[in-house]
């Protein structure tokens, strides 16, 4: 009676071990739900001149994401190239906020740069300031232009490098996403030269997080540079250039 016992109780065992590996196979095989990001301003309607909350709604499938590696709101005028990046804090509840005053009547264009769980997601809206209109016309024309330097492309190509200081090594930061979804797998490289200089240098960039591609440069003097992003993947072979402010 002992021994069928014992024999009983090893077969328990290995049953649950063995359901507990199936457990694990199964989750490991189920595919990541995608880390969604859902753009807004409170109020809606926005004046110049008035304190606005924006806000970035996180979620993965039903669950709200509280515990995003970080949240940043790059804004800039339609038409300048000025640009701005503000880290965004969680107030609850999967939403990233930041305060913002609209200086003046304008199209403007906000991206929330979201790194959570592994994925890079960066989705961009663009938000009417007094009296000015997002019209379905520019929706078109941005929808193909913003970050495809002068050509059309299903590539959105965008070059973050703000803050960049001569003699100081700086990340510059490419993201990339072909049919709204993360570019992955693809050779990287920063073309740099100053404006007005034959001598152009080649800087690879590595991907980190899905869709981001890092590359560390130090410019040598102050000045204004311009800096290409070549992508390939297969077939793929596109680029934009970009005007970079080194003080």
């Amino acid at each position: 009676m002992k021994k069928l016992l014992i024999t009983l109780f090893i077969t328990i065992l290995a049953l649950a071990g063995c359901n507990t590996k199936s457990d694990e196979k199964a989750k490991k095989d189920k595919p990541l739900e995608e880390v969604k990001v859902q753009v807004k301003t409170n109020p809606e309607t926005i004046k110049p001149n008035e304190k606005v909350e924006v806000q970035a709604i996180v979620t993965q499938g039903k669950e709200k994401v509280t515990d995003a590696d970080d949240v940043k709101f790059e804004i800039w005028k339609d038409g300048e190239e000025k640009k701005e990046m503000v880290n965004a804090k969680h107030k609850g509840n999967g939403v990233y906020t930041i305060d913002k005053i609209f200086p003046s009547d304008g199209v403007y264009h906000i991206i929330a740069h979201t790194n959570a769980r592994d994925m890079h997601v960066m989705p961009e809206v663009k938000v009417a300031v007094g009296n000015a209109k997002v019209t379905e016309e520019k929706k078109a024309h941005d929808s193909h232009g913003a970050g495809h330097g002068d050509h059309k492309s299903e590539t959105m190509i965008h070059l973050m490098a703000d803050g960049v200081k001569a003699n100081t090594e700086s990340t510059m930061k490419v993201h990339l996403k072909q049919k709204e979804e993360a570019l992955t797998g693809a050779e990287v490289q920063l073309e740099i030269w100053k404006d007005g200089a034959d001598k152009h240098e080649f800087v690879p960039a590595k991907e980190g997080n899905k869709g981001e591609y890092a590359s560390a440069h130090t410019f040598k003097e102050a000045g204004t540079y311009k800096v290409k992003v070549h992508v390939r993947k297969g077939d793929l072979h596109d680029h934009k250039e970009e005007t970079v402010e080194v003080k």
